[in-house]
């Protein structure tokens, strides 16, 4: 009987041990399967973010945000963007929380969102106090067109959409490349670019817009200039470009091809004078570095070059 007792009891023990360690087994796959949920990046001021899930609920503070979550397929899971968000068309029906230096903090908190996507260094103090509600953030901010790739790659993997992210990388790249090889053995034509009017202000080296110039084939005549320049009309004259280039904004009216030719300046231009002129068809595919990037460097070549077919 004791014999009996001692062998049901040795039983019950295993038994026992083999439940635990099922248990154990099962929350140590639980613990690993939620670390793997977690979403871990370094953002442009190099501060790490952590989301426990995946975002559904997003608010972007930058228009070039905007259409970076949009051209990775999530637009629908933007609850807030700013004032200046007006692409692609669906950008109408989200609501607006404000401008992009002055977005409405109450607004946000009160949106409750699970991620907010900030600019770049504009937008420090936003951040600071959005961090401060217990907010997740994430900056970023393309300058150029690597950054671009930056931007999607980290954008991408904070909504869990690496491989559509990984695509417009690649298409971009590829696009890059075409451009490059149909216009290598073309003449690099001097391009002056007209951000604004009155006074005359332009692009020079280190911006986004001088980039897009040479990537196209042109050589930007105030390359010899750093950032946004004020650029005299005399200068101009001297250097003689081939083409001008205009932003349709760079007035507060707008401006087309007519207004230029018909402008007491410069219509004094050698370039304008044989109708060497192009107005940018979106201001915004050459003042957002973003997934549009690909449509500012055709544009461009096909207006310093013609047809590139």
């Amino acid at each position: 009987m004791k014999s009996l007792r001692k062998y049901t009891a040795l039983i019950l023990i295993i038994i026992l041990a083999v439940i635990m360690t099922s248990c154990a087994k099962k929350e140590n796959e639980n613990t690993v399967i939620q670390k793997e949920e977690y979403i871990k990046i370094t953002d442009l001021k190099g501060r790490k973010v952590v989301l426990d899930k995946k975002p559904e609920r997003i608010v972007s503070l930058s228009p070039t945000n905007t259409e970076i979550v949009f051209a990775l397929g999530a637009g629908d899971r933007l609850v807030g963007i700013t004032n200046y968000c007006d692409y692609p068309e669906e950008t109408k029906d989200i609501e607006k929380i404000g401008d992009f230096e002055n977005p409405n903090i109450e607004l946000i908190k009160k949106i409750n969102p699970d991620l907010v996507l900030a600019g770049g260094y504009l937008q420090e103090e936003i951040i600071k106090t959005l961090e401060g509600l217990g907010i997740a953030v994430a900056s970023t901010e393309a300058a150029d067109v690597e950054s671009i790739f930056d931007s999607l790659a980290m954008i991408g993997k904070l909504l869990k959409e690496e491989e559509k992210a990984e695509e417009l990388i690649n298409n971009i790249h590829k696009a890059i490349d075409d451009v490059k090889a149909k216009v290598a053995n073309k003449n690099k034509p001097k391009v002056f670019y007209l951000v604004w009017k009155e006074p005359i202000f332009t692009t020079g080296r280190g911006t986004y817009i001088n980039e897009i110039i040479q990537i196209a084939g042109g050589y930007n005549v105030a390359s010899e200039m750093e950032g946004w320049a004020q650029y005299s009309f005399e200068e101009l004259l001297k250097q003689n470009p081939d083409i001008l280039v205009a932003a349709y904004h760079s007035t507060d009216e707008g401006m087309n091809k007519e207004d230029i030719m018909k402008d007491e300046f410069f219509s004094k231009l050698e370039c304008v004078q044989k109708g060497n002129i192009h107005v940018m068809s979106d201001d915004n595919i050459v003042s957002r570095p973003g997934p549009r990037v690909i449509e500012a460097i055709y544009e461009m070549a096909e207006a310093l070059h013609g047809d590139l077919e």
